[in-house]
């Protein structure tokens, strides 16, 4: 597989599994609702990055965990400031993304037993990271006694942080890990990369329908980032009547000049691919796919959110049926270029 083919998988799977772990934080949040009155909640999101981690490595797998963090700020933030953001949203998972410094270790074993116990060995690190993360946000941000959960207001703030924290960092460790080696006996590919033997790309140029599409992925990329960044920035603002360093904007918007972002650059990626000759056009509604598969699981999520807390589901059921229908014409246009191959390859 040459270098190329081999970041547009990584890229792919990066979005994959950011958008599953997303979907898993959301569900537990909402399993965990009125356990842990401060935040936080029981589960096993982590699984998502530490299957990259092992997978692809750090720098991936920090990817996938900042993508995660950044949809849970578009979705469900509740900000003091500009550090809690950081210290409580965009860093507990990708500095989970650290464990994929181990990724060398664990591949270096062939017994099952040692790949194991790394494997528990990143669970347990990249859950103690994130309770790090979590318990500096709680001393610098969240310490006043009067607001501790479970009738705690007389004990010490820092060790009331702790407690609060490893409560569900640690049976979300346990959880991870079982599941994690779980999946390792029951199909070890998902941990395991293996890259199939390198093929030598055939001569192929790249027809008008490459590039229309590649175009319309970039340009459209483009105009939702440009569009709904400014809207963003148009609607940000402090609160009125609030915490004192408490802001408020558009999620919806800053979702949407992410996924705007990333499709963008993935465009600019295809066509200069088509332009080296260097890969075949399924590839790109593969990443189409993958766009649209997010935006879907986005929906889906802020859907069942919206009536668990009893809120207007409206635009989001408008939001899901667009990106039912454009999935099943991206998935209709692939199966269509696949057909067409086979049939010009007989």
């Amino acid at each position: 597989m040459n270098k190329s083919s081999q970041t547009i998988r990584t890229i792919c799977e990066i979005g994959i599994f950011a958008a599953l772990g997303y979907v898993i934080d959301e569900l537990q949040g909402i399993l965990s609702k009125g356990i842990f009155v401060n935040g936080g909640s029981i589960g096993f999101a982590m699984i998502a990055v530490l299957i990259i981690a092992y997978r692809r490595g750090w720098l991936p797998a920090i990817l996938t965990g900042f993508i995660m963090g950044a949809l849970d700020v578009a979705t469900s933030a509740y900000i003091l400031h500009p550090v809690q953001l950081i210290l409580d949203y965009i860093l507990p998972y990708a500095i989970v993304g650290l464990v994929g410094f181990l990724k060398p270790e664990f591949d270096k074993y062939a017994d099952k037993k040692e790949r194991i116990l790394w494997l528990i060995s990143g669970a347990i690190i990249g859950g103690l990271l994130k309770c790090l993360s979590h318990y500096l946000a709680g001393i610098f941000f969240w310490a006043d006694p009067d607001n501790f959960a479970w009738g705690l207001n007389n004990i010490n703030p820092y060790l009331y942080c702790f407690i609060y924290n490893i409560a569900f960092i640690g049976p979300s460790i346990i959880l991870t890990g079982g599941l994690l080696v779980a999946i390792y006996i029951r199909a070890p590919r998902i941990l395991v990369n293996v890259t199939p033997k390198e093929i030598e790309p055939q001569e192929q140029k790249a027809d008008l329908f490459s590039w229309i599409l590649n175009g319309l992925i970039t340009f459209g990329g483009a105009f939702c980032f440009t569009f709904f960044l400014i809207k963003y920035i148009n609607s940000f603002g402090s609160y009125q009547d609030g915490p004192a360093f408490g802001y408020d904007f558009d999620q919806d918007s800053m979702l949407i000049f992410v996924l705007g972002f990333s499709m963008m650059i993935l465009g600019i990626i295809s066509l200069i691919c088509i332009a080296k000759r260097i890969y075949k056009e399924k590839v790109t509604l593969g990443i189409l796919i993958t766009i649209f598969a997010e935006s879907l699981i986005y929906g889906l999520a802020r859907l069942i959110r919206s009536y668990m807390k009893g809120k207007d589901p409206t635009t989001y059921w408008i939001w899901l049926m667009i990106g039912v229908i454009s999935l099943i014409i991206a998935i209709f246009l692939l199966a269509f270029r696949v057909y067409r191959n086979k049939k010009m390859g007989d």
